[in-house]
């Protein structure tokens, strides 16, 4: 009996030393199905390039996919529009520094067989200082984390086929796709939990930051920014949608802010305050640039 065939979108920001510890951890799933890795090169500054085409794979393909410009959002949008094999049973997005457990492509498959309503498939950390109460979060409020989760092949094709894209330069490309998904891509219809299914097999691993490593205190830093700026574009973005449907859906986010700037939000917010106030300083100043700004290699702001 033939395997399902199954395709994996890895997005590689400067993982040149970390990205083959992601393809081998992927490699140990391979058995799981028929897979095939697309390795979405976005932005990269250094040798991951190099890396990707030097890695020799056993047991499934692995394809280099160059794009220029480092967004996230434009690299999924990339694999979603120009790469995904729409043949593909189930299309599987996961981080480079992530490293998925055993389990998991068979866990996305088996939930999805039992859950013929579900378009989406979260998968949950095995690993990390607060591993409990996100599992707990991610499985109560069914939600896709962008560290690793998969779309039935018939999401992909609704995307494309409707022509959704997701602003360039939005963050948290996991908590948009999630709501579409939900709304089964109108946000303006009913929200539907059961679209999101959990799988508790399998799951995902990452390395934990250490507070007596500079290097790690910059990347606490950075992804504080990101969740900052994250919090704000989705003020501005989800009500949007939410009157409106996916047709408004700009494709910068920099039209976003000149469009929907009054709905940023500034209160305490504990600890978070200093990055919520660093956030709107900066959506602030791409507000006074000109149409430039939308041109800048502006992919990985805080990375």
């Amino acid at each position: 009996m033939s395997m399902p065939q199954l395709s994996v979108a890895v997005f590689a920001y400067n993982e040149e030393n970390g990205i083959g510890a992601c393809l081998d951890a992927i490699g140990a799933c391979a058995q799981e199905a028929q897979v095939t890795v697309h390795v979405l090169i976005n932005g990269c500054t250094d040798g991951t390039e190099a890396s990707v085409r030097a890695y020799k794979p056993s047991g499934f393909e692995v394809v280099p996919v160059v794009i220029r410009r480092g967004d996230k959002s434009n690299a999924w949008n990339h694999y979603v529009h120009e790469v995904a094999p729409l043949e593909s049973a189930t299309h599987v997005f996961t981080d480079g520094d992530c490293r998925m457990v055993p389990g998991t492509l068979r866990g996305f498959l088996s939930s999805f067989g039992r859950h013929p309503e579900a378009m989406g498939c979260a998968a949950l950390p095995v690993s990390g200082r607060s591993q409990t109460e996100f599992r707990a979060k991610l499985a109560r409020g069914r939600e896709m984390a962008g560290n690793l989760y998969a779309l039935r092949s018939e999401a992909v094709r609704r995307f494309r086929e409707i022509g959704v894209r997701l602003p360039f330069g939005m963050f948290g490309e996991d908590g948009l796709v999630t709501m579409l998904v939900k709304h089964d891509l109108d946000p303006r219809s009913p929200r539907r939990e059961e679209r999101i299914a959990v799988s508790e097999e399998g799951g995902f691993a990452f390395e934990p930051l250490s507070p007596l490593s500079l290097r790690d205190l910059k990347t606490y830093r950075n992804r504080k920014m990101r969740y900052a700026v994250r919090r704000q574009q989705a003020n501005m973005l989800y009500p949007l949608l939410f009157e409106h449907g996916v047709s408004a859906m700009p494709e910068h986010v920099v039209d976003l802010y000149r469009a929907r700037h009054a709905a940023m939000e500034m209160g305490w917010n504990g600890l978070s305050t200093y990055f919520d106030w660093k956030a709107r300083r900066r959506i602030e100043r791409d507000l006074r640039a000109d149409d430039s700004v939308k041109q800048a290699e502006r992919a990985h702001l805080y990375s």
